[in-house]
């Protein structure tokens, strides 16, 4: 087919093909040397028994934290119910979830649903909850003032609080996904999921 540029057309579609065959080429040697690197680890007993020992290194040291995780009340839904107790959660977990709420606010009871749902998911993150009726001293010093109120602690500080609705969406309607995808973006669960949620 010509294009009305005459004998450029060849000399612009060797250009091009050229150009995409030295790109395979090259895709395919970087592929070649990967393959032969597995190979060569395949064949080294040695090398594949350090790999099997640090993965169950691994393994181990994850069980451990999962069980210490488990002993410091991951995986529930507690209420505590001063503030030595919150300084102790704050302490003992890197990641905590703290509901502060009011027993007559029926919004708590709609964000109560969600982190129930979320302890047993999100093992790796502490879920409390705090009466603020009856934790003045915490209720003043972190400022909390809107029920409900998430407080967001990492590494024993405070990272951030999600007061009311604001952040899911301005609705007492939002799901569970949408509030984990929330704590994953302030790094309070793992997978919290990758996709904004619709909601938002």
């Amino acid at each position: 087919m010509d294009l009305g540029f005459g004998n450029k057309n060849q000399v612009v579609g060797a250009a091009a093909t050229r150009a995409v065959l030295s790109g395979a080429v090259a895709r395919e040697a970087a592929i070649d040397d990967d393959l032969c690197k597995y190979d060569e680890l395949l064949n080294d007993t040695t090398s594949l028994e350090l790999l099997r020992k640090a993965r169950m290194e691994e393994m181990r040291t994850r069980a451990a934290k999962m069980e210490e995780d488990k002993a410091n009340g991951h995986g529930k839904y507690e209420e505590l119910h001063d503030t030595k107790e919150f300084f102790e959660a704050a302490k003992k977990s890197s990641r905590l979830v703290v509901h502060f709420y009011r027993p007559t606010t029926r919004y708590c009871e709609i964000v109560d649903g969600h982190l129930g749902k979320l302890c047993l998911r999100h093992r790796e993150t502490r879920f409390v909850r705090i009466n603020a009726e009856k934790s003045d001293y915490l209720v003043e010093k972190l400022g909390v003032v809107v029920m409900p109120t998430l407080l967001l602690v990492r590494d024993g500080k405070v990272q951030h609080h999600l007061r009311g609705f604001d952040e899911l969406g301005n609705t007492a309607e939002f799901s569970t996904g949408c509030l984990a995808w929330l704590l994953g973006s302030y790094d309070l669960v793992e997978d919290g999921g990758d996709d904004v949620p619709e909601e938002l």
